[in-house]
Formats: structure tokens, sequence, C-alpha cells
């Protein structure tokens, strides 16, 4: 038993480690022990230099338990040696690497996390031990989720006025050829007129089946769109994914006075998404372009494209006033907008570049003042959603 008001000695540390702690420096390390970022180090062999409080909290492995082991033996221990693999790597290559790996987390779940992993340099510029500084990405997804979610709601809450004349058309029309048909009806079964079906009663019970499957497929859809997904990857047509989304923007183009323009390039290669993700880029897309002509009218025109051999692309034009210099560098800045009070979360773009960076694609745009705004999306073929195992290179 420890006497009280003593604490109990530290283990000594393996001689290699000790060595290369002292030459980083006592301020160095007390600095990577006390962070709040993420901090592993390792030396050139793989051996555990650092991992910091704030990487022993979200995977529930102490520092003291690994120190001077090798960090790939370690982690393997547990399941994943994700991060391991990955600086073994860096020791070897001159550039610094950006990831995402899984690490073992403290509750038994995996824990998502993102590095950068640079090798630290010596006095006369060679390695001597391999830095991974990041930060935990699970709540950051948990919460882009909700923000995600949000966002869809605030849309579909946009659309609503709309949503009444989508279905109160069809259902005029399911009213009144109902009301022709059951009134010849009547009259046949008093005897009135001759029990006879003609062509225009075909003519009126194929209106009323029509306007009722237009409501069946509008309710679903919004249903569909509405409701939380999770993230299952399918193979899809971009195409298809368009007309459909376009099915929920005909209301705000209507309002805004636009005409919508198709320039859907056929037979595109079908690509790895979460389909109604990709669907709300394009619902926010159009949905900004359209309230960029409001009350002024003009086009919206809607292209698909091929962009290269490992590429397919969205474009998204208006013929509005275009987007101010000064305001271009903020417009994926959450809750910036330039709209009106009460016409806008300052959300939407955000959550466009959200999902298109999650899914390893790219968006950016062009507007000039006057002439309107280009808002061009980038699909990698081929791709998962961002969190598996996949270190690109820093840009530099």
């Amino acid at each position: 038993m420890v006497p009280r008001g003593r604490r109990p000695k530290a283990k000594p540390l393996p001689a290699p480690v000790a060595a290369a702690r002292r030459s980083l420096g006592p301020g160095l390390v007390q600095m990577m022990k006390e962070a709040d970022v993420l901090i592993a180090m390792t030396d050139l062999g793989g051996h555990l230099l650092a991992w910091n409080r704030a990487l022993a909290k979200l995977t529930g492995r102490a520092e003291a338990d690994g120190l001077g082991r090798n960090l790939g033996e370690w982690l393997t221990g547990f399941g994943i040696r994700d991060l391991a693999d990955i600086m073994e790597r860096v020791a070897s290559e001159p550039e610094p690497v950006r990831c995402e790996v899984r690490l073992p987390g403290a509750s038994g779940a995996i824990a998502a996390a993102a590095f950068s992993i640079i090798p630290v340099r010596g006095v006369g510029g060679a390695p001597v031990a391999v830095l991974a500084a990041g930060h935990d990405l699970t709540a950051l997804r948990a919460l882009q989720s909700q923000v995600l979610h949000a966002e869809k709601l605030a849309t579909v809450g946009q659309i609503a006025a709309g949503v009444a004349h989508e279905i109160n058309n069809p259902l005029t029309s399911i009213q009144v050829c109902a009301e022709a048909v059951f009134r010849k009806a009547s009259l046949a079964v008093e005897g009135r007129v001759p029990n006879l079906i003609e062509p225009v009663d075909i003519a009126r019970l194929g209106k009323i089946q029509e306007g009722a499957e237009r409501i069946r497929k509008f309710s679903r859809d919004l249903t569909a769109y509405a409701r939380p997904s999770g993230r299952e990857m399918e193979a899809a047509d971009l195409n298809e994914i368009v007309e459909h989304a376009l099915s929920f923007c005909e209301p705000v183009l209507f309002d805004a006075k636009a005409k919508l323009v198709q320039e859907l390039e056929p037979d595109l290669p079908q690509v790895r998404v979460v389909r109604d993700h990709i669907m709300q880029v394009v619902t926010n897309l159009v949905k900004n372009a359209a309230q960029a002509l409001l009350d002024v009218g003009g086009n919206v025109t809607v292209r698909t494209f091929r962009g290269g051999r490992v590429n397919v692309g969205l474009a998204v034009s208006d013929d509005g006033e275009g987007i101010r210099p000064e305001d271009e560098g903020r417009i994926f800045e959450p809750f910036f907008t330039t709209k009106p009070a009460g016409q806008g979360t300052g959300l939407g773009l955000t959550v466009v570049r959200n999902i298109v960076l999650a899914h390893g694609g790219q968006i950016t745009f062009q507007s000039k003042v006057g002439s309107g705004t280009t808002f061009i999306v980038s699909l990698p073929l081929g791709t998962g959603i961002a969190g598996a195992i996949n270190p690109e290179r820093q840009s530099r």
C-alpha cells in the first residue's frame, strides 16, 4: 500500500525511449502530453515515444501501457493497427500524409480520427521520429449528420407551400372525373340512361388512375427525402438521381418564374454514392439557383457530364445577379447567407460541400456579377465515403 500523500513511483522507461524523449526536450514532451489534439510519436523502428492524454481518453489505452513497445504490435492486440501501418510507411517517405484511420475506442466501439503524419527531422535533416497529430471525427460525424438532417427538414419546409399545389392539381382532376362517372353510374342504376361504358368514361377513369399515381409517387418521394438516412453506398445513375430530385423543385422554380433547362449527358457511368445525399445536393443547388432569380425570372440550367475517365460531373447555373467578389470567400461558410431574413438558413451550401467532400468529390463555382453563377460538382467513379483508410498526400 502506498502511504497517504505519496504517489507511486513511475516505472523506468526503456533506455532508448528515455534517450529519444530527452532529445525532444521536456517542454515539447509536456506540450504533447497535455494538448487537446490527438498526438502519437514513434521512433523510426515503430516504438512508441508518446501517446498523449487525448488519445488515451479516446481509446482507453494509457501511454504507460504502450510506451517503448512497437506500436503496430501493441495496437494489433486491440484488433486495429491502421495508425501504426501508416506511421511506419511515413518513416521511410519524405512527404507528409493526411489520412483518416480507425482506432480502438474506449467504449469498445471503433473510433474514427483524422491525422496529419510527418517525419520529424534532426539537426542534420535526417528523420529521427514520426509524429501523428489529429482530431476525433466521431463526434464531428454525429454533428454533421444532425446538421444534414436539419437542413433537409428546412428544405422540406421551404417547399411545403408548393406541396399543396402539387397535390391539389391531380386531386381536382380525380374529383371531377370521379363525380362524372359516379353521376352516370347512378343514373344507369336508376334506369334513366343506358348502362353503357363509353370511351369518355375510360378516359375519365384513366385520369383518376394517373392522378392517384402522381400523388402516391410524390408522397413516397417526399417521405423518403425527409427521413434520416444511413450511409449505405450503392451504384447509381447520376441522371436518374437528378431527375428524381428535380421533381421536388417544380414549386420553387414556379415561384421564382424560372425556366428549367436540362442537359443530361446520356450513358454516364454509374457512381457509388449515398443516393439521397446526392439528391439533396441537387435539390439545394437548384433551390439556390431559383432563389437567385426570384421575381425577375430567367433560366436554371442543370447539366451532367463525363469528367474524363475517372469522374462524372453536375453543373447548376442561373442567370441571376451573381455573387459579389467580397462574398465569394465566405460562400460555403456555415450560416452565411445573402438572402433576406427568414428566407435561408445559411447551411445549404455548407451541407452540399460536406456531402460532396465526404464522397471524395470536389465542388467549385464560377460567378460574374450581372451574369449569374454556376456551381460545379465532380464525383469520382468507384469511390467510397470518406472515413475508410484512405491516406492521401498533403498538398503543398
